[in-house]
């Protein structure tokens, strides 16, 4: 299908005049050298050097596109290996997998299954006329970081040939994580089921209040018992129709080890620091995956030099951001300017290794706030007589990997989080 520049195909207007947005669907965050190199050279020659915008589900954002060069973009995405169909709209998004199951023994690689599901949805009429968005994500480790809990639809691989189904989840300003969908599914009966979910959410989704479209809105009209008996209605006529392709799933591979990961500040890397990744990459033959927090992991037989100019952000604390009113219409706070302090201040502080703070400028969570470690959700207050930018912060989340939600706390203003953050764990 060629690309125009729509919705659809990951194109949204910014709130400056005659700039654009262009989201890349990444296919599991895999990414080669070579293609991080050209996509640099895009933003360079496009966008006036603009950052390479890394997201929350894998994939990449080019913002300040102008409008006299949008069709020249799409046309060389394409050739460097993307399509952008299905990156925005109501379709289905870019298919996310946890990053460490090809790596990992002791996972399994759940990349087969994923991109059997990938090639067969690629252009299938199912995707067309949809209400709303719908996600998918897998992973084949015990603790998913591909976040099954707010996706449609979730496998996680729990031996070579079964899965688990989490599912009808999701954010927005008022989030309400999945629930177990099936216990145990054959692997080969996840394209089936994948159907069957969306001719379900097609037949019975809400056209007409966009806030309430979504897969897990249905559940929640019906109830979880009578929702699980008719997609398992779905699902069996779609499991009978056709004959699906055995599938086994091997183990992740030996030989790569995560070496580093390059922790961007709200998501952004300069593209000329991204061209020196790619080539460091390139020399060590290393592999680059996308992860679920704003970085890019690199495995590779062994550690490497990475350049200096990259250094200082291998140890930068997992804050996750969305652009916030910078270039979002619907953004009230600047939440990269927020995610920046917060970097230096938090920055080398072990306690907060392994947690991931999140930064939405808005209530409808795009950064995953009602997940996080630490969940702050932006809006504007008038604190004595003065409009000014606050947080809805919010705590003890669980990324995702559980359906365990953050808890609100208390609402403090922009100015004043760095110190408060600092004061969670003295």
């Amino acid at each position: 299908m060629k690309p125009q520049p729509t919705k659809l195909f990951g194109t949204y207007p910014q709130t400056q005049e005659d700039l654009y947005m262009q989201r890349i669907p990444v296919f599991a965050g895999d990414i080669t050298a070579g293609q991080l190199d050209e996509l640099a050279r895009v933003a360079i020659e496009f966008t006036n050097a603009t950052p390479l915008h890394l997201t929350t589900r894998q994939d990449i954002e080019l913002h300040n596109v102008p409008k006299s060069h949008l069709q020249t973009v799409l046309d060389k995405l394409e050739a460097i290996g993307f399509s952008t169909y299905g990156a925005g709209g109501d379709n289905l998004r870019n298919i996310t997998v946890c990053p460490c199951c090809q790596f990992d023994p002791s996972a399994y690689d759940v990349m087969p299954l994923a991109e059997l599901l990938r090639v067969h949805l690629q252009d299938h009429p199912i995707r067309q006329d949809m209400p709303r968005k719908f996600k998918i994500s897998f992973a084949g480790c015990k603790q998913p970081q591909s976040r099954p809990y707010i996706n449609d639809l979730t496998f996680i691989a729990t031996s070579a040939t079964t899965v688990r189904v989490i599912g009808a989840g999701s954010l927005g300003a008022r989030p309400e994580t999945g629930i177990v969908l099936y216990e145990q599914l054959a692997a080969e009966d996840c394209l089936a089921l994948t159907l069957a979910a969306i001719e379900l959410f097609k037949d019975h989704g809400d056209r007409k209040n966009r806030r309430k479209a979504r897969l897990r809105h249905i559940r929640q009209r019906l109830g979880n018992a009578q929702f699980l008996e008719l997609l398992n209605d779905y699902f069996l006529r779609q499991k009978n129709a056709c004959s699906w392709p055995k599938i086994e799933l091997p183990h992740g591979r030996t030989g790569l080890q995560k070496v580093a990961t390059v922790q961007t500040i709200a998501g952004d890397i300069n593209p000329h620091h991204a061209q020196r990744l790619a080539q460091a990459a390139q020399r060590a033959n290393a592999h680059l995956c996308i992860n679920f927090h704003h970085g890019i992991d690199i495995y590779a037989t062994e550690p490497f030099a990475l350049p200096d100019e990259l250094r200082p952000f291998t140890d930068l604390p997992a804050i996750v951001a969305c652009p916030g009113n910078t270039t979002c219409t619907n953004g009230l706070t600047d939440c990269p300017g927020l995610a920046s302090q917060l970097s230096e201040t938090l920055k080398g502080n072990e306690k907060y290794c392994g947690k991931t703070i999140a930064i939405s400028g808005c209530p409808n969570n795009c950064a995953h706030s009602a997940i996080a470690n630490i969940g702050l959700a932006g809006r504007i207050k008038t604190i004595d007589g003065i409009r000014q930018e606050v947080y809805q912060l919010m705590l003890n989340g669980d990324n995702g990997i559980t359906n365990k939600l953050a808890k609100p706390a208390e609402i403090v203003p922009a100015k004043n989080l760095p110190n408060r953050l600092a004061e969670l764990y003295p």
